[in-house]
């Protein structure tokens, strides 16, 4: 029997196309949220970024996020005039400033986390820990799969 998530037959293929149709849904949802928040993705996730991660460099928040440095730079800057966050120096590199969050973005964080409690009460429904620690084991084991495949993306050129 075929589904719009693939055959029966094909549990692989169908659990793949389901867990990239949930990414987006997620992303969509918690995008339209913010929006109405006044808030943009990419605001929210660089001081998100910055907030997880301290005094980290540029180049680590560009990479942490997957954006090109410039790109990370020029959201930095942004986001510095904003009064979100404020750059430092940095005293093992005079090339590369630390960036911390300044007062400003703890009003967005606070948001952020009410926006994420309701979602993840909406999206976790009907789920016990037991069944969350077993899916976060499960999504973990198919993070490190994915991370060592990437080796493989060779193969089919």
């Amino acid at each position: 029997m075929a589904s719009l998530f693939g055959t029966s037959k094909n549990k692989r293929r169908s659990i793949g196309f389901k867990l990239s149709v949930i990414a987006r849904q997620l992303r969509l949802n918690f995008d339209q949220s913010t929006k109405l928040r006044g808030l943009t993705r990419a605001k929210w996730t660089l001081i998100a970024a910055v907030a997880s991660n301290p005094g980290a460099t540029q180049r680590v928040i560009a990479k942490a996020l997957d954006l090109r440095e410039i790109t990370a730079g020029r959201l930095i800057d942004r986001l510095c005039e904003e009064g979100y966050l404020k750059r430092a120096e940095n005293p093992r590199d005079r090339r590369a400033y630390r960036v911390n969050l300044a007062a400003g973005a703890q009003p967005i964080l606070d948001k952020l986390d009410e926006i994420a409690k309701l979602h993840e009460a909406a999206i976790f429904a009907g789920f016990d820990n037991k069944d969350l620690e077993k899916l976060d084991k499960l999504l973990e084991a198919i993070a490190r799969n994915l991370s060592t495949a990437k080796s493989l993306q060779t193969i089919g050129k």
